[in-house]
């Protein structure tokens, strides 16, 4: 019981901070989530892992709050067994918020199933409801418009507490409503429940209902106000970085209206910042399958062109990387990609620029190690400017052997990362800015 009662204090003082950095908050989190863990009750780690992740999964840094809950699985498995439904619905909302909807499917139906044998209603709710949402656009219609209902069915089910969360349900069978042109039925459900409800300005719930409701107006042909709403809500997710299904709804809404307008050069450039915007997408769907096969993918763990196998790797980092000291430690990454015809050459690639890296900086490479199918890893001790023209030169060879437009090695991304330089105290955190490098790289 007192340790119990350590943990609320513990939970209420993490909730009433303000942080300076979602990083920061992201460290803190990690660090309650070990603590929620270790007293072991069920009601506080489901409530913990729902609610308190949300900064995380809406932000585009949800990638990190991703891989920490993958890495959770087994001992949940063994040990806490009633909060596999939680956890599995949050990796779902990680994958949902990327776009990346077949992954969410199958979290949502693994949620669904530990929340039914659980009895847990009202989460089983919320995870057939995403599950639902997920899979919109692959039911015919009409079967989908009647699963759409159950959810808030089950909800009914669970506790008093449960009632706020009551309408959000209602949200997947308005839409499916209005994809089958119930407008008049959609617009009524939408008024009776959603109309005079105060949600949290900017939320997600609010931003999502706000979106609905520009669904409404450009379904009625109010073009206008739908590109008034929706344009407000695009705004605000752009430059908070985060709800990137929003903003893809925005920017088709958006573009439509202004073709039912007959507005061709706004809905033109609509299209481009839209076409921009789902590029960026599947980049990070690339990456965050990348970030989590990296630590469920033992393929390449044993790989002995290598000084050391990805754990050793990593157990390599922590250590070093932890130390400041004279120049300190730089991590690089190599990440290969190669054109649709060149994925058999792949491993000759690799192998080649390892030869080219271990020629050029042999005496300073402390660590090298395959840390997936496309990317190599070195920790390596020297500076950042130093690393960064000796690898330059390694790539210049590389393209004696692979010419840019002429062979299947498309391009090569680097990424340099010295932590005393960067005040960087970890392996962690080191390997979140050597990604973070690349993806300025694929973006710019």
């Amino acid at each position: 019981m007192g340790e119990h009662l350590k943990t609320i204090h513990q939970l209420e003082h993490y909730r009433s901070q303000s942080f300076i950095s979602l990083e920061a908050q992201y460290e803190a989190f990690k660090r309650m989530f070990g603590c929620c863990v270790h007293e072991g009750n069920i009601e506080t780690i489901n409530d913990f892992i729902r609610f308190d992740s949300e900064p995380f999964i809406l932000s585009n840094s949800n990638m990190k709050v991703l891989q920490f809950l993958v890495e959770q699985e087994w001992y949940f498995k063994q040990n806490l067994k009633e909060c596999l439904a939680v956890l599995y619905l949050v990796i779902g909302h990680c994958h949902y918020f990327n776009i990346n909807l077949e992954q969410a499917k199958k979290y949502y139906r693994i949620a669904s199933n530990y929340a039914l044998q659980y009895e847990n209603y009202s989460l089983l709710s919320l995870a057939m409801n995403n599950y639902n949402a997920s899979q919109i656009d692959k039911l015919p219609d009409d079967v989908f418009w009647d699963i759409s209902k159950i959810p808030a069915i089950f909800l009914k089910l669970g506790t008093a507490n449960d009632e706020q969360y009551l309408i959000v349900r209602f949200i997947a069978h308005i839409e499916i409503s209005l994809k089958l042109d119930k407008v008049q039925y959609a617009e009524n459900i939408f008024s009776k429940y959603f109309t005079d409800y105060e949600f949290k300005k900017d939320s997600r719930v609010d931003l999502q209902v706000r979106v609905l409701r520009g669904k409404i107006h450009f379904q009625k042909g109010e073009y206008e106000l739908a590109i008034e709403i929706l344009h407000e809500v695009l705004v605000i997710c752009m430059e908070m970085n985060f709800n990137k299904d929003l903003v893809q709804v925005c920017y088709n809404l958006i573009t439509k209206s202004y073709k039912m307008l007959n507005e061709e050069s706004l809905s033109r450039k609509m299209e481009q910042y839209q076409a921009r915007f789902q590029r960026r997408l599947e980049t990070d769907k690339r990456y965050i399958e990348k970030y989590i096969k990296t630590f469920n993918d033992k393929e390449h763990e044993g790989d002995e062109y290598f000084t050391a196998p990805l754990p050793r790797f990593k157990l390599d980092g922590e250590c070093l990387l932890s130390d400041i000291a004279n120049d300190g430690y730089t991590l690089v990454l190599v990440d290969c990609k190669v054109r649709a015809n060149g994925k058999d050459a792949l491993n000759d690639i690799i192998y080649l620029i390892n030869d080219k890296m271990m020629l050029e900086m042999k005496e300073f490479i402390i660590a090298s190690t395959r840390i997936d199918n496309s990317t190599i890893g070195y920790i390596i001790r020297l500076q950042e400017q130093f690393t960064d023209t000796l690898c330059a030169k390694v790539f210049h060879k590389i393209r004696e052997h692979y010419p840019k437009n002429d062979s299947v090695l498309e391009a090569i991304y680097f990424a340099a990362v010295n932590n005393k330089e960067n005040g960087l105290h970890s392996y962690e955190k080191c390997l979140d800015m050597a990604y973070a490098y690349i993806y300025y790289e694929l973006y710019k």
